[in-house]
This record gives C-alpha cells, sequence and structure tokens, in this order.
C-alpha cells in the first residue's frame, strides 16, 4: 500500500456540509464541474491530499511551475456549508488497493466535519440520449424527486473507479450518496458534457433536495 500524506490548512465546524467531489474520468466532466465551483462560489482551500498511489508524473501550469497529482479540499461557508473535492491525481487503472486506500482517505478527511451526504460528478460514454443526465443512489430517498428535474435512472450498469468506489465505501460508512453523470462523446476534455452537469448540480443546490437553501445559489 501506498501513503498518503493530507495536510490540513484550517480546522472549521460546519453545519453537516454536503460534499461536491469531481475526479479525473470521462470527459474530464468530475474535475471541471468542481473547478467551475470553486471559482463561481469563491470558495476556501482548507486541506490538501498527496499519494504515492498517484502515477508518476507531474502537472505543469502556463507559468511553467510544476506540482505533483494532488486533491484540492474547499469549503464554501454561507446558508449551506459545502464541501468541494476537486483535483487531478488518479492510481494507475489496476492499482486497485490504491483505489480504495485513496478513497478511505477522501472519506477520513471530509468526516471530520460531519459530512453525511455526498455528491459524485461524472462522465459516461455517450448513450442514447447523447445529451442526457443521469444519476444513481445509495438509496432510494431522492431518486424519484431527482429524476424530475429531468435526469434518467442509470441502472443496469457500472460506474467504475473512484467516482463509483468512493460511493459504495461512503455507504458503508453510514452517508448517503448521489452520483451525477453527463454523457460525453470525448473520454477527454468535454466542456459542454461538464456544463450540462453544472447546471444539473447547480439546480438541485437551489432546490431543497439536497436540503441545501436557494438563496446562496441565486
Amino acid at each position: 500500500m501506498g501513503r498518503t500524506i493530507t495536510r490540513i490548512y484550517r480546522i472549521l465546524e460546519l453545519e453537516e456540509p454536503i460534499v461536491i467531489a469531481g475526479f479525473p474520468g470521462i470527459g474530464d466532466v468530475g474535475s471541471l464541474v468542481t473547478k467551475m465551483l470553486v471559482n463561481f462560489l469563491r470558495a476556501d482551500l482548507i486541506g490538501e491530499l498527496y499519494s504515492s498511489n498517484f502515477q508518476d508524473f507531474v502537472f505543469i501550469n502556463k507559468r511553467g511551475i510544476c506540482h505533483p497529482p494532488r486533491y484540492q479540499f474547499y469549503v464554501v461557508r454561507e446558508r449551506r456549508d459545502l464541501l468541494i473535492v476537486t483535483g487531478d491525481g488518479y492510481p494507475a487503472f489496476e492499482d486497485i488497493p490504491g483505489h480504495y486506500e485513496i478513497c478511505g482517505d477522501i472519506l477520513d478527511f471530509i468526516s471530520k466535519f460531519g459530512c453525511k451526504f455526498i455528491v459524485v460528478v461524472d462522465g459516461v460514454p455517450t448513450v442514447t440520449p447523447q445529451n442526457g443526465i443521469f444519476v444513481a443512489a445509495t438509496s432510494k430517498r431522492i431518486l424519484p424527486q431527482i429524476i424530475e428535474k429531468g435526469a434518467s435512472l442509470y441502472r443496469n450498469r457500472k460506474i467504475v473507479g473512484l467516482s463509483g468506489l468512493i460511493l459504495g465505501l461512503a455507504e458503508r460508512r453510514g452517508l448517503e450518496g448521489l452520483c451525477i453523470l453527463a454523457s460525453a462523446s470525448r473520454y477527454d476534455r468535454d466542456e459542454k458534457a461538464a456544463f450540462r452537469a453544472y447546471k444539473f448540480l447547480m439546480d438541485l443546490l437551489r432546490s431543497d433536495l439536497l436540503h441545501g437553501n436557494s438563496e446562496l445559489f441565486d
């Protein structure tokens, strides 16, 4: 097993925050959506996660500065607290123990803040309809209302990688979870799919389906 380093920059008392998580995946949808949330809501960075389970390369920004793969944790504190998990790290596809360890480390981190509900955003290879939004959850409690918002039920399929695994492990720890999947026409960066997922997520956050408060997102 690898070694993970979690840096906590600020300890905050949050009131049952909703976790929004997006990982590198199909169309890079999850990472794009969470980064849009961070920018739009002006979220504050409170922690980072580095792991030797991540692949062996660095990212270089437009100024020529490099950093290793990482996840970052951001907080939005308004009438409803949000904890946003975003980043660019991922284990090798065949490193199954690494996936379990990373998901466990993330869940350990968010549990420090009393999180009880997690929303994971990802892409899915194009299915009919091409511009669809699909949802799956750890329980039946909220699915009917979310489907009424225009999503289709994602069933008789698998959610592979971190996005699916973290939901399963979250449920074992007593958290409720929802996965929002945008159909993506590309395996690399698909900004149109990400924007559809972002709009759908914001619509849910404006409603009371995720126990949010609409005033924050108006």
